[in-house]
């Protein structure tokens, strides 16, 4: 009985998601970095807050991404919903407690998936914060894949704020939507320290954030097209 009701809450959850999805109004800004990346044969991974991940997931919608969710029942809507968007999801959870649950074997997963030229999606400072600070695990994926760290900032014109570690934001029907793409950053397979990269990458999505909401009230003049939709 609760494995149906579960399913039930998918369904209906998959349902809303998909509604809003139709009404906001996307554009897109800085496109060509995802294009270079495409001609040059490039793999990536979306580096984005915790705080715009349902906007950053449905901006995607018609790309695959690779997205880590958790194993809990809790996020079986997530999944369920990330699956049927056409996302490539892997499950895994950094800790409940003190004990490990499959975290590492999710990572793992992904980074094989990255090796095999499946683009990706991580939010960097999730998933339990502390807010916009970068932590390591994306820059481990980058040195292991050996694919480019692509700043993603997603910012909504109107939105519900939630009382959550990340504030998280729920963009509102018909809200317009601006979506970012940052300059690559490589990450060298000889490094052995994080730090530099994980403050390299901050810098940069501070900054892109930063532009984004200032280039949101010029939200018309950016392409309504994603970039894959412009090859």
């Amino acid at each position: 009985m609760k494995k149906f009701l579960l399913y039930i809450v998918s369904i209906s959850i998959y349902i809303i998601t998909r509604l809003l999805h139709m009404s906001y109004r996307y554009r897109f800004n800085n496109n060509v970095v995802l294009q270079n990346l495409k001609k040059n044969k490039q793999n990536y991974i979306f580096a984005i807050w915790h705080q715009n991940l349902f906007s950053g997931i449905l901006a995607q919608t018609g790309l695959q991404h690779i997205v880590i969710v958790s194993k809990s029942n809790d996020a079986e809507p997530v999944a369920y919903t990330c699956e049927h968007l056409g996302h490539l999801v892997v499950r895994g959870s950094s800790k409940r407690g003190n004990v490990e649950k499959n975290g590492k074997e999710a990572k793992e997963e992904m980074i094989e998936c990255l090796r095999e030229g499946h683009p990706g999606a991580v939010t960097v400072d999730g998933p339990k914060g502390p807010v916009f600070k970068v932590k390591p695990g994306i820059i481990d994926m980058a040195k292991k894949s050996q694919a480019l760290l692509v700043p993603y900032v997603v910012c909504p014109k109107s939105f519900w704020q939630f009382k959550s570690w990340d504030s998280f934001r729920l963009p509102k029907p018909f809200s317009k939507i601006l979506v970012s793409y940052g300059e690559p950053i490589a990450v060298s397979a000889e490094n052995n320290s994080y730090e530099a990269d994980q403050n390299k990458l901050e810098v940069a999505m501070n900054k892109l954030t930063m532009e984004t909401l200032k280039n949101l009230t010029s939200w018309e003049k950016y392409s309504s097209h994603n970039w894959w939709r412009l090859i």
